[in-house]
């Protein structure tokens, strides 16, 4: 008798058992933290906060826009422009030149074109910057028929051919300062960069101290560095942009040598790694400080073997930017 009630007694205890655990797993389903909200508030804790518009505040921002970010600085044509408005604007007594007396200046016009012309664009740009009668001389087309004979036919196939058959000329351009400033390139002395981030829950283990609930954010840069070789260094590595000079300066093993090549408004990039072939297609755009310091990622996509055969893996893009920092020891 005993027996028998003990057995009417054991399942329904097993079933009451199974629904308050079943009850406590909703319950901690229910207190999980929301990750969409957490996200959209570490995003709006990223978003600057509008600053009041007084005086001071207005004089800050002007000195911020004439600081450069990001490294990024002009380049030689958009130099000499903003160096001829500066002249306009100046007054005769203002014009006064400190470096009048260098030794330097003291050289015909002639042997200062023929000092220029073995100099990078960049090099150019700062030589103007000192005094008026370098910002003079670099703006003849001497000058800039040396750069863009310099430029152009590594970095376009079709140039390098007109090159070879005496042919390369301005055509559409009036001047060879315009085709210089006008013609998309892609700038050298630094690297293009790229930044990405993701979101993800952590792994939670006995080797880990995160917090549970908490959220990962996952960083990682990608850069570009054009050489004069027609070469580029490509990487994507954790580093943000101000230490990742040194990377490319020692070749380490996170960063890979590939081709690249300028057709119209757009560069093509294709890198062997050790296992595959990653190819890009990016668009050259301008940014309201300089001309050719951007990049729009337009096409990622690679190839399953080194020699360009196999599978290819297309990559979803959203035409991201890569911005162009300045580094002169590359």
């Amino acid at each position: 008798m005993a027996r028998e009630t003990l057995e009417r007694v054991v399942p329904h205890q097993r079933h009451r058992d199974a629904d308050e655990e079943a009850l406590e797993a909703a319950l901690r389903e229910s207190m999980q933290p929301d990750y969409l909200v957490e996200i959209l508030h570490a995003e709006a804790q990223r978003t600057p906060q509008p600053v009041a518009t007084t005086v001071d505040a207005v004089a800050t921002q002007e000195d911020v826009k004439m600081t450069p970010v990001d490294g990024e600085v002009d380049d030689l044509g958009t130099q000499i422009v903003h160096a001829a408005d500066a002249t306009d604007n100046e007054s005769e007594d203002d014009q006064e030149d400190p470096n009048l007396n260098h030794p330097l200046l003291g050289f015909a016009e002639y042997m200062l074109v023929d000092i220029l012309q073995y100099l990078d664009e960049d090099s150019i740009g700062n030589c103007i910057c000192t005094c008026h009668r370098l910002r003079h001389v670099a703006k003849t087309e001497v000058v800039f028929e040396t750069i863009c004979r310099r430029i152009f036919p590594v970095q376009c196939p079709r140039v390098a051919a007109a090159v070879a058959k005496d042919r390369f000329a301005l055509r559409k351009f009036a001047t060879w300062f315009e085709m210089f400033q006008e013609r998309p390139r892609v700038r050298y002395n630094g690297f293009y960069w790229l930044k990405t981030y993701y979101y993800k829950k952590p792994e939670l283990n006995m080797w880990t101290d995160i917090p549970a609930g908490s959220i990962l954010q996952v960083v990682y840069y990608r850069y570009f560095s054009f050489q004069r070789d027609g070469t580029v260094l490509y990487a994507m590595i954790f580093k943000p942009p101000q230490e990742t000079g040194a990377v490319f300066k020692r070749l380490g093993k996170d960063v890979y040598i590939g081709t690249y090549q300028v057709e119209r408004n757009e560069v093509f990039i294709s890198v062997p790694t050790n296992h595959s072939v990653v190819e890009f297609r990016l668009k050259i755009t301008n940014t309201p400080r300089s001309n050719n310091s951007k990049l729009i990622l337009q096409e990622h996509y690679s190839f399953s073997e080194p020699d360009r055969t196999g599978w290819v893996d297309y990559f979803d893009t959203a035409e991201e930017e890569f911005n162009y920092y300045r580094y002169w020891d590359i």
